[in-house]
């Protein structure tokens, strides 16, 4: 199972110590995963106006540094694009949900032409957008419920 971590490195991640919570998120999930507790094969990826892969990245090494320089606006379509009509794995955004509208509703267009249960979002930050809402949507406090059974189950 692939299961890919999109960060949010938009300008408004830069506020309130929210890429260092993000850094703890994803440390979290590798440490989840090289623990045992699921099996996946983890892809890091920065996303803004444009995408950042980290095809090297590994659950061994420490937290990109270019993530934590949070600047510009989340582009859906670029992260569309990356990730592709129907991604081959799961997708585990870290965001705090402040897009621009337009974004957004491509975002929420692309998501249901997925399959069930293919992507998840951790709400990252105590200011996180309060209208980024619904089942598969999670407080960073509730990470190891949002991943507990879930990269064993599912279409995806």
């Amino acid at each position: 199972m692939i299961l890919r971590l999109v960060c949010d490195i938009s300008g408004s991640m830069s506020d309130g110590g929210k890429s260092f919570s993000m850094r703890t998120v994803v440390m979290t999930v590798a440490q989840w995963v090289g623990l045992g507790y699921a099996r996946a094969e983890i892809r890091l990826c920065g996303w803004a106006s444009e995408t950042h892969p980290f095809p090297d990245w590994s659950t061994k090494d420490e937290f990109p540094a270019e993530l934590l320089s949070c600047s510009g606006a989340s582009n859906g379509q670029a992260l569309i694009q990356e990730l592709g009509e129907t991604p081959d794995g799961k997708v585990l955004v870290l965001t705090d949900g402040f897009w621009p509208l337009d974004e957004a509703r491509a975002l929420k267009r692309w998501k249901e032409c997925l399959p069930s249960d293919t992507i998840r979002f951790i709400k990252i930050g105590a200011d996180a957008n309060p209208q980024l809402k619904g089942d598969d949507v999670f407080a960073a406090e509730d990470l190891l419920a949002a991943l507990d059974g879930w990269l064993e189950g599912g279409a995806a």
